[in-house]
């Protein structure tokens, strides 16, 4: 199958989670760069070069430089990584296939990891291999998922407002400190940490596309105190989450 030829340079340009509002269409451009798109929800529609594709939750498909690309059809408010690199294609040999599935709960981690790299002054080559590691996840996607994987996906499903550490201990049937520790050898960061993480990406989904006060959209996401959640967000983020609202409200859409 056509793709991305694996014994070429592959060259990372930027990188940016992108959340679609309802209604909303893939953007009409000239495309000079490859992009790598992987969906985690929704419905991601686009045609390329008048061929006209969809990409479901679970879904990558990588969009091909020098393509004219536009939204055919409105989208079922896809959320998704999008990746800007240059690579060359290739038809047969060691490829990635332009087009596949990933688990979502497996990777979203490293997604987002990419993701805060890429908003950093951190070093091209730090952020490059950060997507080339990214990248041979892609090709290793059938592999067996860790315990660690099975509990960031259970954490990820669980309801906002009540998943917990003692919670997912009870689901397992594991002691705090192996769940704890399990967690942090794989993913870097504590039960605890990684539920925050969740929270925080469904609050900035809400700032962005609903008008929502603050306060609602944290106790929606699982914050019985304001002061709280704005602590963590500000932490997260590095800005309030009104400022990252009026930023999203203000910003052009780039993809």
């Amino acid at each position: 199958m056509r793709g991305i030829d694996l014994n070429k340079p592959i060259t990372y340009q930027y990188a940016s989670m992108r959340y679609f509002s309802p209604g909303e269409r893939h953007i009409t451009r000239f495309c000079m760069h490859d992009v790598l798109l992987m969906v985690f929800d929704g419905v991601l529609r686009f045609s390329e070069d008048n061929t006209e594709y969809e990409v479901h939750a679970g879904e990558y498909h990588i969009q091909k430089h020098n393509t004219y690309q536009t939204g055919y059809v409105v989208s079922d408010s896809p959320k998704y990584l999008f990746v800007h690199f240059h690579g060359s294609w290739q038809d047969d040999g060691p490829v990635l296939p332009f087009r596949g599935t990933f688990d979502s709960a497996r990777l979203k981690d490293h997604m987002e990891d990419l993701d805060l790299l890429s908003h950093t002054n951190s070093s091209l080559l730090s952020k490059t291999a950060k997507f080339l590691a990214l990248l041979e996840l892609l090709i290793q996607k059938d592999s067996v998922p860790t315990l660690a994987d099975q509990i960031a996906q259970y954490i990820q499903m669980e309801d906002l407002q009540t998943v917990s550490l003692e919670k997912t201990c009870h689901y397992f049937n594991f002691s705090k400190n192996h769940i704890i520790n399990t967690l942090k050898k794989q993913y870097g960061v504590t039960p605890v940490e990684y539920i925050h993480r969740v929270k925080i990406e469904r609050a900035k989904y809400l700032l962005e596309v609903t008008s929502d006060s603050t306060e609602h959209i944290a106790s929606e996401c699982g914050f019985n105190d304001y002061s709280h959640f704005y602590k963590v967000f500000t932490r997260t983020t590095g800005v309030s989450p009104t400022v990252f609202r009026k930023s999203k409200q203000s910003a052009h859409t780039i993809q």
